[in-house]
């Protein structure tokens, strides 16, 4: 099994990002409770998907120097 290995900096930037899409996704949940227009609520759910693949790709590239090729490989069949 793969075990990332970040330096601290690393981590916090991640976890800044996990923040961001965190408030994002909160936004979604107030903007359907508060029947927004559907082009709203979508784009900003189209913006959350962005930065989950941006946090992902930041990880398989962490991945492809720490793991093995298969369990790399597998990592981005899952991915795409």
């Amino acid at each position: 099994m793969y075990y990332y290995s970040m330096t601290a900096e690393e981590k916090k930037k991640l976890q800044v990002a996990l923040k961001r899409v965190q408030g994002q996704v909160g936004g979604i949940e107030k903007m359907i409770a508060e029947d927004k227009k559907c082009e709203a609520v979508v784009t900003q759910i189209v913006a959350s998907v962005s930065s989950l693949k941006g946090i992902a790709k930041t990880l398989l590239a962490e991945a492809a120097d720490s793991c093995s090729k298969e369990e790399y490989t597998l990592l981005l069949k899952r991915f795409l």
